[in-house]
């Protein structure tokens, strides 16, 4: 008797772009996909590949930043009093709600995947609805909680009764048919301590099988693209530009690397390449800036013509996959990561890690501050890294982030030494042996194929 193929839906604010949550819902398709499930992605409308779009779902969409702004202290908005609140939310939620009946009448799923739908403070109204559907369907549901209203400054205040009952009931909610995952180990102590919910830890994950990334005829000319020479010293930060992202500290390291790029010139380092007179360092950024980023994307820009640092902005040429478009080749992120010589993963606060866990399987020497998850799940798995220490200094006068000095001088000589190093390559396998143990999607899909009956 041939088995029923599954239909399963994975929802979220949006799919298909590079940030953490989008690159773990693709992984999750594709597991699904291998165990023959027919899967279908329900989104915002700021997203790319969505089979289902539910505007009202994105959180830059008309009503929800209003919402956002008069639900938390730290915005300082008071647009609406609690009643007005009330009314906006639930509207959104009823909207959301219909459009999800809508969708379920015509795709009959047999089981949902959310990705922080109950757990992020920056679109509470879409709590509600995702709730009501899954217990009005009462199919099995499995809850990625990557980040925690509480974990983020601006999110932690409620102003109001309305809005603190609003989230004790739905987020997380508990339920019978809902089982959450959390990514590290802090997240599953504070959410047992705060509500008594038992979840599971999946940090992220990478398929470790794939083929490794090489130059081939379409990245080849990836550099020559950003105007980048192919014998510069080139560093890569490849997460979103965001303040928690630190990139003032990748932009600290490559000026540092700068004042001791003599001590390369003349040198082949780990990868072939020879650096030469002319070789430049250069501190590319893949990512793009969220609408409400903006500001410290400005501030950013000002530090590097300030300082002389040497940084490509080059998110318009990066996307989730390769493309062709008017301005010519759009890469992966994959790519970027190709003609890197050394990852900078400065974040000062991450639910886990993409990008560390990228670098890692490209078989690249990475710079990470050490954040508290790090720290706490990370450091024991046994990485080499080249650490920029765990202690900032006061902000600069600009606001932005300040490292002890002593820190960025001791990776940066540490970086000299490992580029040279007979043994890096070593250590980078070393690296990728020990990724592959903790993080390969055998870890997460026998949970998901024990869970779904796939």
């Amino acid at each position: 008797m041939t088995k029923k193929r599954k239909k399963v839906a994975i929802c979220h604010y949006r799919v298909g772009k590079t940030d953490g949550v989008s690159l773990e819902i693709t992984k999750r398709k594709q597991i699904l996909e291998k165990y023959g499930c027919d899967v279908k992605l329900i989104a915002g409308k700021e997203s790319n590949g969505a089979d289902y779009i539910i505007k009202e779902l994105g959180w830059n969409n008309n009503v929800v930043p209003i919402l956002r702004e008069n639900g938390f202290v730290y915005f300082n908005k008071n647009n609406l009093n609690v009643s007005e609140l009330n009314k906006r939310m639930d509207k959104a939620s009823d909207i959301i709600e219909k459009r999800l009946d809508f969708i379920q009448q015509k795709e009959k799923f047999d089981a949902v995947l959310i990705h922080n739908i109950f757990s992020f403070g920056c679109h509470t109204a879409a709590a509600k609805p995702f709730a009501k559907w899954i217990k009005k369907n009462k199919f099995p549901c499995l809850s990625t909680n990557h980040d925690f209203y509480w974990e983020r400054e601006k999110f932690k205040i409620p102003p109001n009764g309305y809005l603190k009952k609003y989230i004790r009931e739905f987020m997380p909610i508990k339920s019978a048919y809902i089982k959450h995952i959390v990514i590290n180990s802090l997240a599953k102590k504070e959410l047992k301590k705060r509500f008594g919910i038992k979840s599971h830890i999946f940090p992220d994950i990478f398929d470790f099988n794939q083929n490794q990334w090489k130059k081939d005829s379409f990245n080849k000319n990836f550099l020559r693209s950003i105007r980048v020479k192919s014998s510069d010293l080139i560093i890569l930060q490849a997460t979103r530009v965001m303040p928690r992202k630190g990139v003032e500290l990748a932009m600290d390291f490559a000026k540092k690397m700068r004042e001791k790029i003599d001590k390369l010139k003349g040198e082949t380092i780990y990868n072939g390449k020879k650096i030469n007179s002319n070789s430049r360092v250069v501190l590319i950024v893949a990512g793009y800036a969220e609408k409400g980023d903006k500001k410290y994307l400005t501030k950013i820009r000002l530090k590097a013509l300030r300082e002389g640092i040497n940084v490509k902005f080059v998110s318009k040429y990066i996307d989730a996959i390769r493309d062709c478009r008017q301005i010519g080749n759009i890469y992966s992120l994959w790519d970027a990561y190709v003609h890197a010589d050394i990852v900078t993963f400065p974040s000062l606060i991450e639910g886990w890690g993409n990008q560390f866990i990228e670098a890692i399987f490209a078989k690249k020497p990475i710079v990470v501050f050490e954040y508290p998850v790090f720290k706490s799940d990370i450091k024991k798995e046994g990485y080499g890294v080249i650490s920029l220490g765990d202690k900032l200094k006061e902000l600069d006068k600009f606001g932005l982030c300040r490292l002890p000095e002593k820190s960025v001088e001791q990776a940066a000589e540490t970086a000299i030494r490992w580029l040279v190093s007979a043994d890096l390559n070593k250590k980078l396998e070393r690296n990728f042996k020990i990724g592959k143990k903790y993080h390969s999607y055998k870890i997460l899909e026998k949970f998901m194929v024990d869970e779904l009956g796939l």
